[in-house]
């Protein structure tokens, strides 16, 4: 769906990505609290956090790549804002399915809407760190390789991003659990089986639909801090 809206860009604007993106944040907030599977018998991982908290990050480096850096700005601030708002639309709804003796699964709901505000807090200020990382990881390899070695930057840059982001993130939020370095393992490895299925999507997408680079590539070490504009 996000490169099928990326390749229509031209028709509908790039404003449809944007809200697609915006709305998938609610679903990645829900599920990343609450659902946990089982995998390979091994692992345990959450498909908000391993597939969902994944294609934001692959969403914001395909703008970045194809687009302009203040649309790409907008993207991460649109993301950061609708992280918050959904944040204060779920406590509204949280307090009034509290007084309303009417509405129908009222237990369902308030476990839904129910999530841990500091987790929320913790990851939105990852969300924001790791998207300034992902470009200037982004950039430096750009810099080092030009325009050759497409699948190694998107693969390399997203990597590190999702390793940094899975020890942080259960570091921070879960590291009193029973279960801390089963949940953190099994994320780590949830993202790096999605980097891998994503880098390939992209790549090809890239490749074969011949999308363009940006018009500025950085030339100088420099180019690179500019990026701190954000």
């Amino acid at each position: 769906m996000i490169v099928s809206m990326h390749f229509s860009i031209k028709k509908f604007g790039i404003g449809p990505l944007f809200i697609f993106l915006g709305a998938i944040q609610f679903f990645q907030t829900i599920l990343s609290a609450s659902v946990y599977n089982l995998y390979f018998d091994l692992f345990i991982f959450s498909p908000g956090s391993s597939i969902l908290y994944t294609s934001s990050l692959f969403s914001i480096l395909l703008v970045f790549h194809t687009e302009s850096i203040k649309k790409t700005r907008s993207l991460i601030y649109g993301l950061i804002f609708s992280n918050i708002a959904i944040t204060i639309l779920s406590y509204i709804t949280l307090q009034q399915i509290f007084i309303d003796q009417y509405s129908l699964y009222k237990d369902n709901l308030e476990r839904i809407y129910n999530f841990d505000i500091t987790v929320f807090l913790i990851g939105t200020s990852l969300l924001y760190i790791d998207s300034i990382l992902l470009i200037i990881i982004y950039e430096f390899l750009n810099y080092k390789f030009v325009k050759k070695m497409l699948f190694f930057k998107l693969f390399i840059s997203t990597s590190i991003i999702s390793l940094f982001d899975s020890c942080i993130f259960y570091t921070l939020s879960f590291s009193m659990e029973e279960q801390f370095t089963t949940l953190m393992l099994g994320n780590i490895i949830g993202k790096q089986i999605s980097v891998i299925i994503f880098s390939i999507i992209f790549y090809f997408y890239l490749r074969i639909m011949g999308k363009p680079f940006r018009v500025i590539i950085p030339k100088y070490k420099k180019d690179i801090i500019k990026i701190f504009s954000f």
